[in-house]
């Protein structure tokens, strides 16, 4: 195993960006038989290749529930009607690394209708915020605000129904929250409410009673571009790498992600940690809380630098036969020691400890250097894959205190690394299927759920309005007192 999927936001906006070409072709249906030639291959590669679906919902009820699916293609189908369903099968994998993928010949009719709500959005504290402006520019409408209702539908009601259209790692919520913003919300919304020229909104800005009533034009999908933007952009410590030295004996190190950086990402820490070392901090803040993970060696060179100890990581790395078959003769399986056991493919020992960077040739951090003393991890739904994993591995170590909220990516781990992908025969559409089961080396007390905070502090909406990072803040607060 080499390299796990960038963050899951990329793959989720392109499933739903390519989702409304098929407009041009809604009255082209498929009937009944090729619907279910589809849907069957699709749950057989699923068995055979992805090793979730049994994870966290028996199989009997699992079974149960693919098959109720299946019995609403009982009459023709758009492509656009059975991918709604095939989103909904997909969901029973409880991960969130799986992903549907439109055919790429429908994508050229991209945007091509002015239908789109000119919103990007972002929930705080339960409330659907506006963050951008991409179509007319009215006054009225402020960054910042709350929508409460959109064509006199309420926002609770429209999250209800689209929030299911979102696949999560197990029974996780908050980063259902967190994927439902940016320019998702728009698109979603118009993939379950179809075509709509303009919009009624209801907003209310922050500390003020007054609900007012806007109206604003669709937009095409090419709107949506920088050049665009209407309102004023806020920027946040957290999405950035960073190193802050606050006062005293208390700094704050940013790693917004565990992307490649070549040698940039380990001089970045060996730097740091230099300073950390220096300056005596005490008090050390580590903001994953916008890490939704990257490449395999990252996350563990990070933890080498907080721990001299030397952790099984994973109790196993598996692979199911069939795309272990067929890829084991590629070199990345070849290094890492796959071999079939027990009628499952098995990684090397040596990929399971802390001390494994995969092939980014990192060098152990000088002992001088690892940080012993008080750790505080700040953590959010966007806190996916190797940066769930991350968490996973403080927690499981009882090495740092945990402020914000459950992080997206489940405790006991995912599945991830190398996918395979899928064309259906009938309907062309591409499904990739996630073939690794990382299984961390916990025995979590509840399945299907994130890495909890020891101390839950959302993202407020009074300190994204000032553009302040309210679990920084708060976990700073805490130290001094």
């Amino acid at each position: 195993m080499k390299k796990k999927p960038k963050q899951l936001m990329k793959i989720f906006l392109l499933i739903i960006t390519v989702l409304f070409v098929f407009e041009g072709n809604a009255q082209r249906k498929l009937k009944p038989e090729k619907l279910k030639e589809d849907f069957d291959i699709l749950v057989t590669e699923l068995k055979l290749e992805h090793q979730g679906l049994y994870q966290y919902t028996d199989q009997n009820q699992t079974n149960a529930k693919i098959d109720s699916v299946r019995n609403t293609l009982n009459t023709p189908h758009t492509k656009l009607e059975f991918y709604q369903k095939l989103r909904y099968l997909i969901s029973l994998t409880n991960e969130g690394h799986t992903s549907i993928i439109i055919p790429k010949w429908s994508r050229i009719k991209l945007g091509l209708s002015k239908s789109f709500l000119p919103l990007t959005v972002k929930v705080l504290e339960g409330n659907l915020i506006i963050t951008q402006n991409y179509g007319k520019d009215i006054g009225k409408l402020k960054k910042g605000s709350k929508i409460i209702s959109v064509n006199h539908k309420k926002v609770n009601h429209i999250l209800d129904r689209l929030y299911p259209l979102i696949t999560t790692d197990g029974f996780n919520e908050t980063s259902k929250k967190e994927w439902i913003g940016g320019i998702n919300f728009s698109l979603l919304y118009r993939l379950v409410y179809g075509k709509e020229k303009e919009f009624e909104l209801q907003v209310q800005e922050f500390g003020s009673d007054k609900i007012q009533t806007i109206k604003i034009p669709a937009v095409r999908y090419a709107k949506f571009k920088r050049k665009n933007a209407k309102l004023k952009s806020i920027t946040f410590d957290y999405v950035q790498f960073k190193f802050e030295h606050i006062q005293d004996s208390i700094a704050y190190l940013s790693i917004p992600s565990f992307s490649d950086h070549d040698d940039k990402y380990e001089k970045f820490l060996q730097s740091n940690f230099k300073k950390i070392d220096s300056l005596n901090i005490k008090h050390l803040i580590i903001d994953i809380q916008a890490n939704g993970g990257g490449t395999e060696g990252n996350g563990n060179l990070l933890f080498s630098y907080l721990s001299e100890e030397v952790i099984q990581k994973y109790k196993q790395v598996t692979m199911l036969p069939k795309p272990y078959h067929k890829n084991k003769e590629d070199g990345g399986y070849i290094e890492d020691q796959w071999r079939i056991q027990d009628r499952i493919a098995k990684r090397g020992d040596l990929t399971l400890y802390s001390d494994y960077y995969s092939d980014l040739g990192y060098r152990k951090p000088l002992k001088d250097l690892i940080y012993k003393e008080n750790l505080y991890v700040l953590t959010s739904g966007r806190t996916f894959s190797g940066g769930a994993e991350f968490a996973s591995m403080v927690k499981m170590t009882n090495r740092g205190l945990f402020i914000g909220e459950e992080t997206g990516g489940t405790y006991e781990g995912n599945v991830s690394g190398y996918s395979e992908y899928l064309k259906l025969p009938n309907s062309k559409i591409k499904i990739k299927i996630p073939i690794v089961h990382f299984q961390m080396n916990v025995s979590p007390e509840i399945k299907g759920r994130g890495v909890m905070p020891d101390h839950e502090v959302p993202q407020t909406w009074d300190a994204y309005l000032k553009g302040k990072n309210a679990k920084k803040e708060f976990t700073i607060k805490n130290i001094i007192e």
